[in-house]
């Protein structure tokens, strides 16, 4: 990919969607190219720089929803993205692109298992929504 020489070795990534930051170039680059399938019109409205920082206003659609949001990049001596914060809009639509990435990240893990590793992965995944589900009910 273009992007895989600007990303340095131990960049670390702040999602919206994420409490605890990302870190890794092998570890971001496969979320964002996630996200970058995910997202449909992904088109940068404005640009700012300060320093070593180069922040991207930007528009996306997911499914129904229109985001707008801003990419903050802290760059080293070399250009390299060393740390990266989104920041997206409306909360619904952060919402659905965060759904979308999670299931396209689960097909592709179920893809990689054989028949045994699909069942039980999906058994793991039936636990844990039927606990969220209980979690849910004592409220």
């Amino acid at each position: 990919s273009l992007i895989l020489p600007l990303i340095h070795d131990d960049i670390e990534f702040f999602s919206p969607a994420i409490f605890a930051p990302k870190r890794g170039k092998t570890v971001v680059y496969e979320l964002l190219s996630v996200v970058f399938d995910v997202l449909e019109g992904y088109r940068v409205t404005d640009t700012w720089t300060k320093g070593s920082e180069v922040l991207f206003e930007f528009e996306a659609r997911v499914g129904k929803y229109t985001l707008q949001g801003i990419d903050r990049f802290r760059l080293d001596d070399d250009g390299r993205v060393v740390q990266m914060k989104v920041w997206i809009r409306p909360l619904t639509g952060l919402k659905e692109l965060a759904r979308r990435v999670s299931q396209r990240g689960l097909a592709d893990q179920l893809a990689d298992h054989g028949a045994v590793g699909r069942i039980l992965m999906r058994a793991r995944i039936r636990v844990l929504m039927l606990r969220k589900a209980f979690a849910e009910g004592l409220r």
